[in-house]
C-alpha cells in the first residue's frame, strides 16, 4: 500500500554561506512562537521530578573548548544571530541559555537539558549549524501532480573531544556529527506545521518524513541522522527551532508554527525523554512501540531464557500453537521446566501473538545483542553466577548444563600480516560444543600471569572458528588483546556469560513497579532470587538514559503524548503500553492525563509502523500500520489546533500473564484499528473434505468516530502468499458482513486471511495515506 513517489532535483548539490536574509522577509524574534503550552503543563519543568539541583554551570560548559570545524555557518541576516549563544550571553536582551539539570548520570550520561521554545541551546544553535546545501526539488506524486520544494541539508559538526568533556560526562552529543536536513514545501502547500521523526542510531529511513504525506498535510519536515545513539533531544530540538526561524523567513511567516514529533523503538526513548524534558518546541509527540525504562536489556536476557530452557523443535511447535486456528496448546509436549519457562517468558509479558513474528531470529544470540552494559557495570556478575548460592549457574537445571561450553586451550601458532598484525591463530583443542551449538560463545584472552585482558567494551577476541583456526576479525579485535597472542598463550573458549545473562532479570528486578517482576517476588515482596548491589540508577536503565537525554520516565508529560502499541510485536511487549499510561495517570491523575495523553493498540501489527504491506508469508498474518500513525499524527494535529480531542484511549485488560486482551466489539474497544471478525463454518478452525464447500462469515466494525471500511481482501492459503484483488467497498460504512462460500480441490491445512481498511473520511482511494488495517484468520483442514 506504499504510495509511489519521485524527487527530481532541479539543481545539483552546492556548498554555500547561506544568508537567509536573501530568500525572503525578516523573521519574528524565536519569542514569538510557541510559548502558550498546554496549560496544565506549563509550570512542569519549573521543579523537575527527577533532579534538584542544577549540575551543569552554563558558563562553565561554555568554557570547554568548543571547535568549529569550518563550511557555511547559518547566518540570520537581519537580525543578527537569533539564537546564538555562543557570544556575549549576558548582554541585554540576550536569549535564554538552555539549562542542563540534576548530576552526571551513572554510566557517565550528559545530564538532561530543559528545552522549551525561546531557550538557546549552549552547543547546538545558529552559530554552530554548517549548511551544505540548498536546492529547488520537485516531489512527483501518485497521479502527476507535482510540489516544489526547497531541501536545506547541512550538519552540527563534533564540538569537542570526549577528554574535553566535564568532569563525569563520558558521553555527549557534542563529540559527534550530525546531519541535519529541511524540506520546506512551495508556501501554497503549508499550513504552519511541521513533522519530525526521530531514531538513535543514523537511518535514514527512521529519521526522515515521508514528503508526500507531510506536504499534502501542510508540514514542512525536520530530519536529524546523529552520530551518536546518546544524542537524545538536544540535537533533535534545536534542528527543529532553527527550522522554524528559517520557515518563518523562507514563507515571510510570523504566526506560531505547530510542530510533531515521532520515533519508534529506540525513537520512543527519545520521543519520551522529549515529552517529559521539554515545551513549546513540539506541541504533539508520538512514540511507538515503546522501549520503557529497562525493556530492552532484560527482553534480551527473556528472549535468550526462552532460547535456552525449550529446544528449538518445541519452540517451533509453540509458534504453530499460537496461529489463529491451529486447535493446539502451547504447552502441549512441554516438560515442567519448559512449562515454566514458557510461563516466566509469558509472564514477563512477551505476546503470544509475538512468537510467529519471531519464528526465525537467532535467539541465543540477541542475548548480546545489548548486554556489555552488565559486564562494564556489573562485571562480576559472570563468575558470581557461576560460583555462588543463589545463582542457577551453582546446581544449574539440565537445560543449562547441557548448553554450557568452557574449556581453556593454547595457541599452537599464530599468522600474521605484512605489518605483523595477527590475522589468524590455530588453537591446540576446542570444547565439545552444547545443547545450543556455537551461539554465545566467546574467545577470552589471558596475560601470562592469568589475568584476563579486555579494553572498554571489548571482552573477547572477535572472529570466525573452523576446525581449529580462529580467523580474526581486521576491524573488531583490540590491540591489547592481539599484543597478547603468542605461541602458548592461554584462550578461554566458553559461552558462561551468554547463558548467565539470560538469567539477569531475576537477579535484578526494577524498582518502578513494572508488572513484570511480580513473578520474582514472594507474597511478602521479598525478592525469590537473589538480587545485584543496586547501582546509582538501575544497571538496566543505563542504555535508555543517552538516548532519553538524560531523563528517566516518571510519567511527568509536558506535551500531548499519543502513544501506539502493536500487539504482535516480540521485541516492544504489549503490556509496556499500559505500564506507562499507568505511570501517566499515576503522576498526572486521570483527569489531567486524558487531557494531554492517549494510548492506542494494534492488533496483528509487529514491530514499527511501516506503510508497506510486508511480502510473502509475513503479509499474511501482520498488518501494516503506518497508516495508522499517519492518522494518530493528524489527530494529534487537530487536538492541539483546533482542540478536538483524539478518539478515546484503547480500552483492554491485562490477564495473570501480563498478556493485553482486547475486546471483540468495537464499540468496547475504542482506539483506532477496525475489528475484523472471520469464523469457517461458524469457528476459527474447520475440518473438511476435499473440494466439500466452508462458508466464510466476517463481520467489519470501526470504533466510536473511527471512520468507515472502504476494501478488504482474501488470502485463501496459497503457496504464494498472494491476495487476491480487493474489493472496495461501493457505500462505505462502519459496519457490515461478507459472506462467501469456498472449497479445496486437494487436502492440507489453509491458512485464511481477511484484510480490511478503514478510513476516517470513507475515502476509497487507493492512494490515501491513512488506510486503518487490520486483519482476521481462519484455519480450515481438508482431509
Amino acid at each position: 500500500m506504499k504510495k509511489q513517489m519521485t524527487c527530481v532535483p532541479a539543481a545539483s548539490m552546492v556548498i554555500s554561506i547561506l544568508v537567509l536574509g536573501l530568500i525572503g522577509a525578516d523573521s519574528q524574534p524565536a519569542t514569538a512562537q510557541q510559548n502558550d503550552a498546554a496549560s496544565n503543563v506549563g509550570s512542569a519543568l519549573a521543579i523537575d521530578p527527577m533532579f534538584k539541583e542544577p549540575y551543569i554551570d552554563v558558563d562553565e560548559w561554555r568554557d570547554k573548548p568548543v571547535h568549529h570545524l569550518g563550511g557555511s555557518v547559518l547566518l540570520f541576516a537581519s537580525q543578527g544571530p537569533l539564537l546564538n549563544a555562543q557570544e556575549n550571553p549576558s548582554a541585554p536582551g540576550a536569549p535564554e541559555i538552555c539549562k542542563f539539570v540534576g548530576g552526571p548520570q551513572f554510566g557517565g550520561v550528559e545530564p538532561p537539558i530543559v528545552a522549551n521554545a525561546t531557550c538557546v541551546d549552549p552547543d547546538f544553535n545558529d552559530r554552530t549549524l554548517v549548511i551544505d546545501s540548498t536546492q529547488e526539488q520537485v516531489l512527483t506524486m501518485p497521479g502527476g501532480a507535482t510540489i516544489r520544494y526547497t531541501e536545506v541539508k547541512g550538519h552540527f559538526p563534533p564540538l569537542r573531544t570526549p577528554a574535553e568533556l566535564p568532569a563525569g560526562i563520558k558521553g555527549s552529543p557534542t563529540t559527534a556529527n550530525h546531519s541535519v536536513v529541511w524540506r520546506f514545501p512551495e508556501k501554497k502547500f503549508w499550513h504552519n506545521r511541521f513533522f519530525q521523526q526521530t531514531y538513535p542510531l543514523p537511518i535514514e529511513s527512521l529519521n526522515v518524513v515521508d514528503s508526500q504525506f507531510a506536504f499534502t498535510n501542510g508540514a514542512f519536515t525536520v530530519g536529524v541522522i546523529s552520530g551518536t545513539p546518546s544524542a537524545g533531544y538536544r540535537v533533535i530540538a534545536a534542528a527543529a527551532k532553527l527550522a522554524k526561524v528559517y520557515a518563518d523567513k523562507l514563507y515571510g511567516n510570523s504566526s506560531r508554527i505547530y510542530g510533531y514529533l515521532w520515533g519508534a523503538s529506540g525513537g520512543s526513548v527519545q520521543s519520551m525523554g522529549a515529552n517529559e524534558g521539554s515545551t513549546g518546541v513540539w506541541d504533539g509527540i508520538i512514540p511507538i512501540v515503546i522501549a520503557t525504562d529497562g525493556l530492552n536489556v532484560h527482553t534480551f536476557c527473556w528472549d535468550g531464557f526462552q532460547a535456552l530452557a525449550i529446544p528449538e523443535a518445541k519452540r517451533k511447535a509453540i509458534t504453530a500453537a499460537a496461529a489463529p486456528g491451529s486447535g493446539a496448546d502451547l504447552y502441549a509436549g512441554l516438560n515442567s521446566e519448559e512449562r515454566a519457562a514458557l510461563d516466566e517468558v509469558l509472564s514477563a509479558g512477551f505476546p503470544r501473538r509475538g512468537f510467529e513474528t519471531l519464528e526465525s531470529m537467532p535467539l541465543v544470540r540477541v542475548t548480546t545483542a545489548m548486554q556489555n552494559v552488565i559486564r562494564i557495570y556489573d562485571p562480576s556478575y559472570e563468575d558470581d553466577f557461576w560460583s555462588k548460592p543463589g545463582y542457577e549457574g551453582v546446581r544449574p537445571p539440565p537445560y543449562l548444563s547441557a548448553a554450557l561450553v568452557d574449556g581453556f586451550t593454547t595457541v599452537s601458532s599464530i599468522e600474521h600480516d605484512a605489518q605483523n598484525v595477527p590475522t589468524s591463530v590455530t588453537l591446540a583443542s576446542i570444547p565439545k560444543f552444547g545443547s545450543i551449538g556455537s551461539e554465545g560463545v566467546e574467545f577470552y584472552v589471558y596475560t601470562a600471569d592469568g589475568t584476563r585482558i579486555t579494553e572498554g567494551d571489548v571482552f573477547s577476541l572477535a572472529g570466525k572458528l573452523k576446525d581449529n583456526t580462529f580467523t580474526l576479525d581486521p576491524q573488531k579485535n583490540k590491540e591489547t588483546m592481539l599484543r597478547a597472542l603468542s605461541t602458548g598463550a592461554k584462550i578461554r573458549i566458553t559461552n558462561r556469560f551468554v547463558l548467565a545473562a539470560a538469567f539477569y532479570p531475576r537477579h535484578s528486578v526494577l524498582d518502578n513497579g513494572n508488572p513484570a517482576y511480580d513473578q520474582y517476588k514472594n507474597a511478602d515482596q521479598t525478592f525469590k532470587y537473589v538480587q545485584r548491589t543496586k547501582t546509582p540508577v538501575p544497571l538496566p536503565y543505563i542504555p535508555n538514559l543517552g538516548a532519553s537525554g538524560g531523563r528517566r520516565q516518571t510519567g511527568h508529560l509536558t506535551v500531548k503524548t499519543i502513544v501506539l502499541e502493536n500487539l504482535s510485536d516480540p521485541a516492544s511487549w504489549g503490556y509496556v503500553g499500559s505500564f506507562y499510561a499507568e505511570q501517566v495517570q499515576k503522576a498526572m491523575g486521570p483527569v489531567a492525563a486524558d487531557k494531554i495523553f492517549r494510548l492506542y493498540y494494534q492488533e496483528n501489527a509487529a514491530h514499527g509502523a511501516d506503510i508497506d504491506e510486508k511480502p510473502g508469508k509475513p503479509g499474511t498474518i501482520l498488518i501494516a500500520a503506518g497508516g495508522i500513525l499517519n492518522q494518530a499524527i493528524l489527530d494529534m494535529a487537530a487536538w492541539v489546533e483546533q482542540g478536538v480531542p483524539p478518539p478515546p484511549s484503547s480500552r483492554y485488560k491485562r490477564d495473570p500473564q501480563n498478556q493485553v486482551v482486547l475486546s471483540q466489539q468495537a464499540e468496547a474497544r475504542f482506539g483506532l484499528q477496525p475489528v475484523i471478525r472471520l469464523t469457517a463454518n461458524g469457528s476459527s478452525r474447520a475440518t473438511v473434505g476435499v473440494n466439500q464447500n466452508v462458508d466464510l462469515n466476517a463481520t467489519f466494525d470501526v470504533p466510536p468516530g473511527g471512520g468507515k471500511i472502504v476494501r478488504y481482501a482474501w488470502y485463501l492459503g496459497g503457496k504464494d502468499y498472494k491476495f487476491e484483488d480487493a474489493v472496495t467497498v461501493e457505500k462505505p460504512t462502519a459496519g457490515f458482513t461478507v459472506q462467501r462460500t469456498i472449497s479445496f480441490p486437494a487436502p492440507g491445512e489453509y491458512a485464511i486471511t481477511l484484510r480490511g481498511d478503514g478510513q476516517r473520511d470513507g475515502d476509497k482511494s487507493s492512494t490515501n495515506m491513512t488506510p486503518l488495517e487490520n486483519l482476521a484468520r481462519v484455519r480450515i483442514v481438508v482431509q
